[in-house]
């Protein structure tokens, strides 16, 4: 990242913590400070001839390998040899029978996510970051500032980006007000009011009022938001974090990873 960006994100890191909200869930805290360390899937493997094993995210992607016998809008992965969980090694299972929406209030699920691309980049994605936040979270603001800048890198490259916040400012059920001013950039500011912390999400963000989905991914009581995983073309999970936010260095390799092997145990 060159100069002028690093001060971007310094001066969007430093907006969200002067007008960070102050009605902090307690309990939250607690889990934020014993989170566990990040989970990594296997190496990308190297076939001898100096190129990662895959297409190396250069080349179309073979169709053929690309998992989609279970049910969704466009097929969907099979829990494959491992199953469906929510640790690395594990397939992720789609959200169809929960309700989760979009600001807009359109109906959403996972599945949407392993339909062909109808922008310019054309192809099925090659990696999804699901990442699982919530209004008062500081590190969910934190990472959230930066995200913008990862999706503009890696969205032509094949890889998506999808947050779902499952409560809002002061720990309450999210509505569609509070997920249109997330995604604008119209943050609560301390001492009341809102603030424009300079953002606009191009990147689907979406609610889940009743907490049914991310009650799974937030169960283990080690874990704390925000909670990111990323999945591979067939929805195996290759990476995740929880409790903190990640290291855009750390993120940035994952996401080259996945695009140069977007199979995984196919």
């Amino acid at each position: 990242m060159d100069e002028k960006a690093d001060e971007k994100v310094d001066e969007k890191v430093s907006n969200v913590s002067m007008f960070r909200a102050v009605f902090i869930v307690a309990g939250a805290l607690s889990m934020a400070g014993c989170a566990p360390p990040p989970e990594f899937g296997a190496d990308t493997a190297d076939d001898g001839n100096g190129d990662s094993m895959g297409d190396g995210g250069g080349a179309a992607l073979d169709l053929t390998r690309l998992d989609r016998g279970a049910e969704g809008p466009c097929g969907y992965p099979t829990g494959g040899s491992k199953g469906y969980g929510t640790g690395v090694g594990k397939r992720f299972e789609n959200s169809a029978q929960f309700p989760l929406s979009l600001c807009d209030g359109s109906s959403l699920e996972i599945g949407d996510f392993f339909c062909q691309r109808d922008d310019a980049y054309g192809e099925h994605n090659r990696g999804i970051l699901i990442n699982i936040g919530a209004g008062w979270c500081g590190p969910c603001q934190d990472e959230t500032l930066e995200f913008p800048e990862l999706y503009e890198e890696y969205h032509d490259k094949g890889i998506e980006i999808v947050q779902i916040l499952f409560q809002d400012w002061v720990a309450q059920t999210p509505t569609k007000a509070f997920c249109s001013d997330w995604a604008t950039g119209n943050w609560t500011a301390e001492g009341g009011g809102m603030q424009d912390v300079g953002i606009r999400l191009e990147y689907p963000v979406a609610i889940d009022q009743v907490s049914d989905w991310t009650s799974k991914y937030l169960a283990d009581p080690e874990s704390a938001a925000p909670v990111n995983i990323l999945l591979d073309a067939n929805g195996n999970i290759r990476w995740k974090l929880e409790g903190q936010k990640p290291d855009l260095a750390v993120l940035r390799t994952q996401f080259d990873l996945v695009i140069a092997d977007p199979y995984g145990d196919d």
